[in-house]
């Protein structure tokens, strides 16, 4: 082990005994990590990169997990080899770890003050009063703003990007020597994304830190790291400096991780003659929400969604609404969908308002358009195979005989690329990835005009997501349909979408054909949007 080397692991392998047999999560996994290192390990869900650090500071449940073989010295002391009394002492005071979702991490009852001081009276032996100190200044040190006022709030009281900067301020407020980081970026804003890393960063110049950053996206790992472990199915593929395997790879793994990477436009964009009618207009749509709940002597104010929105997509548009978290884009899309009420405006597919209809009215006119949500696993019953899930929609709108509705079902089956075998199968049965076909299979099964899409490869990994979007390119030509696409990610609307609207704060800033939006951005929030993307190079 050289001598700058903090953490020297060996030969790790770790299974799971599960009523399925034996399942081998990490294998035969070694690497060495520097004093002040920052190293990526990359892969798609299932590779075990998450598996090998939570094992090495004793964090998975046993049984059904077991250490088989392996090694992890962390300063000379084999951390696997530790009691979990010894462990309890590594964690937290020289090793920290960052979490996906602060709020499964941070407790919801105890104020921020209590959870960041604990750790301070507890590993460092500090009095009440200078761990308050320690810990306000902690949260100063991560850029959350009136320190000591905001100290005292729960968790719920602070944005997503807001929560993990207080998980930072957590993990490293007792000065610890190596950070693992595990996705902490994946359900962010790119614009909160690229704080979050910059903060990471500079943490680490600052105090020498050693960190482990775990990410299926390969961008943040290159804007991040200055080596790189790339995992599938347990195993090692590839590993070296981010320059040498991201420019220079040579598994077929990595070189499939990478040419998944979105970095081009539509091919062939296409643009709507002026004088055509819309399939879609929306004209002064304005939604709010109840803040609380009202009561018989008070009234709740009412927030704003979206105010005064005026859109047109036409038939065989694909328009993409971009924005960070409560910009106001899903609302949008549900006040369209009609699953929100509007409280003014007009939203016209083919002249038809869809706000004026009600009841068996609007049920009759949902066929002509769906949604496709961000999550299958919730948007799909449970206790609903395939077929029927694909079948309901057809035998409750009646649209074809009952003898034929088993035919549609093969053939949505196969529009989606699933194997029609899979039909009797429930949700629960299928990957992440399959479950989002169905879901776009059930959208298509009475054969819509406009399909809203709210962020439906957000939560995917980057091979499976880029199959997504071809698979939705593929049946928009195939079945002329329109698409309103709700998406935080500008890499992927750039890649699908013929149009770009982007929305802040309830309000449409820009909008235009999507090469101008990113070739020549008029407002400076869509500049800030754009520069946040995480960049290979």
């Amino acid at each position: 082990m050289a001598a700058d080397t903090i953490l020297s692991v060996r030969n790790l392998t770790v299974a799971f005994h599960t009523r399925n047999g034996h399942q081998t999560a990490v294998r035969d996994l070694s690497f060495d990590l520097a004093a002040g290192e920052i190293l990526a390990i990359v892969g798609e869900s299932g590779s075990g990169k998450s598996v090998s650090c939570y094992s090495l500071l004793g964090l998975i449940p046993t049984p059904p997990g077991k250490i088989e073989q392996g090694s992890a010295h962390f300063q000379g002391a084999d951390l696997l080899a530790m009691s979990e009394h010894q462990l309890r002492k590594v964690r937290g005071r020289k090793i920290s770890m960052i979490f996906q979702d602060p709020m499964t991490s941070l407790n919801p009852y105890l104020r921020v003050s209590r959870q960041l001081m604990e750790p301070l009276q507890l590993h460092v032996g500090l009095s009440k009063n200078e761990a308050r100190q320690r810990a306000i200044a902690a949260l100063e040190e991560v850029g959350i703003r009136d320190a000591e006022k905001r100290i005292d709030d729960y968790p719920h009281q602070f944005s997503g990007g807001m929560r993990q900067r207080v998980m930072i301020a957590m993990a490293l407020i007792t000065e610890p020597e190596l950070l693992i980081a595990d996705e902490p970026t994946t359900a962010l804003d790119v614009t909160v994304q690229a704080q979050i890393l910059t903060l990471i960063r500079n943490l680490q110049a600052s105090r020498n830190l050693s960190v482990i950053f775990i990410t299926h996206d390969l961008g943040v790992a290159a804007s991040l790291a200055n080596r790189v472990l790339v995992m599938q199915a347990g195993d090692v593929v590839e590993s070296g400096t981010i320059d040498d395997v991201f420019h220079r790879p040579q598994h077929p793994y990595t070189q499939k991780l990478l040419h998944s990477i979105l970095t081009t436009g539509k091919a062939n964009p296409l643009s709507v003659a002026a004088g055509d009618v819309p399939l879609l207009d929306v004209r002064a749509l304005t939604t709010t929400y109840e803040a609380g709940h009202s009561s018989w002597f008070r009234r709740a104010p009412r927030l704003k969604g979206i105010e005064n929105i005026s859109l047109q997509i036409g038939r065989g548009e694909i328009v993409g609404i971009v924005g960070e978290s409560g910009s106001g884009k899903s609302t949008l899309g549900r006040t369209i969908m009609q699953l929100l009420q509007a409280d003014s405006g007009e939203v016209l597919l083919e002249g038809k308002d869809l706000c004026q209809l009600q009841g068996r009215e609007l049920n009759r006119t949902r066929h002509r358009f769906q949604m496709i949500f961000q999550d299958p696993y919730a948007s799909l019953n449970p206790r609903m195979t395939v077929f029927d899930t694909l079948a309901e929609p057809l035998r409750e709108q009646k649209k074809i005989p009952a003898k034929e509705i088993s035919t549609r079902v093969n053939q949505l089956m196969d529009d989606v690329g699933l194997d029609r075998r899979f039909i009797r199968k429930y949700p629960h049965e299928f990957s992440g990835g399959q479950r989002q076909r169905i879901a776009i299979a059930r959208a298509l099964a009475l054969q819509p005009e406009l399909i809203v899409a709210d962020e439906p490869v957000s939560a995917l990994d980057v091979t499976i997501r880029a199959q997504i979007l071809e698979l939705l390119l593929q049946l928009t030509q195939k079945h002329s349909l329109t698409l309103l696409f709700i998406s935080h990610d500008m890499s992927v609307v750039r890649y699908l979408c013929d149009r770009i609207v982007v929305m802040q704060k309830g309000e449409i800033v820009e909008q235009g054909s999507t090469e101008a939006v990113f070739t020549h951005p008029q407002q400076e929030y869509t500049r800030s949007l754009l520069a946040a993307i995480p960049q290979m190079a």
